[in-house]
């Protein structure tokens, strides 16, 4: 695991709340208003109906979703990837012993945390780091756990996942290699809220034409990562927009991506994207017509 990001460190050193800035609103973006979050959640309880918003965040479907790819190397024809992101695990009460009784039941190869393990944003909690630690050393007992971070995530939660078994990869690359066959697993920093960032450093040293797949905890760099020649990129952070009209509209994101990218499958550029819903919730624990996730990804090559 690499040494905190310059970038990550000034935010983290600024001794208050940084602002997120997105698109042509500013400082008047969703997360630096989080008085809205106050106003929500007594609009729920005035009307009855947090405790129904509550018990659909507990229940967490599994996707299964299959994609081909033409360029992947035919030992690795059929792997299935767990992607769990989105934990905010110290938000709702038994979650982790949730997850854990889940993916016990699963079938596949290795699981990839896609981040924000924290329900509070970008502080210490004790809470989220020793049931974080728990759900790492569990799912680890299991297959390789691979890491990124998030924009809810301080460093020291990487440290924590790392002691635990995690290979957390930050701006870095790992080989897999299966039969003499090889592809490479990307995972950024965040590039939300601190800006850390580099897909450059990222990509280095990984062979022209590889297959590679890269985690990030937002899509929000889908353009330079499609770029950069990834032919799976896989992401969360929206939560699918976590409370949604009937249909699963959402409402609010919190990333600057087109709405086809908030979840599920995607292309971009001959690059296959999938984003998501996440497992866990932020700001008030509660969902509506967007039920959590944990998601298996099967690759293949088509034959």
């Amino acid at each position: 695991m690499r040494l905190i990001n310059k970038r990550r460190k000034l935010v983290e050193q600024e001794g208050h709340r940084h602002a997120v800035r997105r698109g042509l609103r500013g400082r008047l973006h969703f997360e630096n208003m989080l008085w809205l979050e106050k106003v929500f959640e007594f609009f729920l309880t005035v009307s009855f109906t947090k405790p129904k918003g509550e018990r659909n965040a507990f229940d967490i479907k599994i996707e299964r979703v299959k994609i081909i790819f033409a360029n992947l190397p035919r030992a690795f024809n059929n792997t299935r990837i767990l992607l769990i992101t989105d934990i905010h695990i110290d938000g709702i009460e038994k979650l982790g012993e949730r997850i854990i009784g889940i993916a016990n039941k699963l079938d596949y190869d290795f699981c990839i945390l896609g981040g924000d393990y924290s329900f509070q944003s970008n502080q210490d909690c004790p809470l989220a780091y020793s049931r974080t630690k728990e759900l790492a050393r569990q799912l680890g007992e299991k297959t390789r756990v691979f890491g990124v971070l998030g924009n809810h995530d301080k460093y020291s939660m990487a440290e924590v996942l790392e002691q635990s078994g995690v290979e957390m990869l930050l701006n870095e690359n790992v080989c897999l290699d299966k039969n003499g066959d090889k592809i490479y697993l990307t995972g950024l920093d965040d590039c939300h809220y601190y800006g850390a960032d580099d897909i450059s450093l990222a990509d280095s040293e990984i062979k022209d034409k590889a297959f590679k797949i890269m985690v990030c905890h937002s899509p929000e760099r889908y353009k330079e990562i499609a770029k950069a020649g990834y032919s799976l990129h896989l992401a969360g952070h929206t939560h699918g927009g976590q409370v949604c009209l009937p249909g699963g509209q959402s409402l609010v994101t919190c990333a600057t991506v087109p709405r086809r990218l908030v979840k599920g499958k995607w292309m971009y550029r001959g690059m296959t994207g999938y984003t998501s819903r996440g497992v866990g919730t932020a700001g008030v624990s509660v969902r509506y017509c967007c039920p959590p996730e944990m998601t298996v990804i099967t690759l293949s090559n088509g034959s």
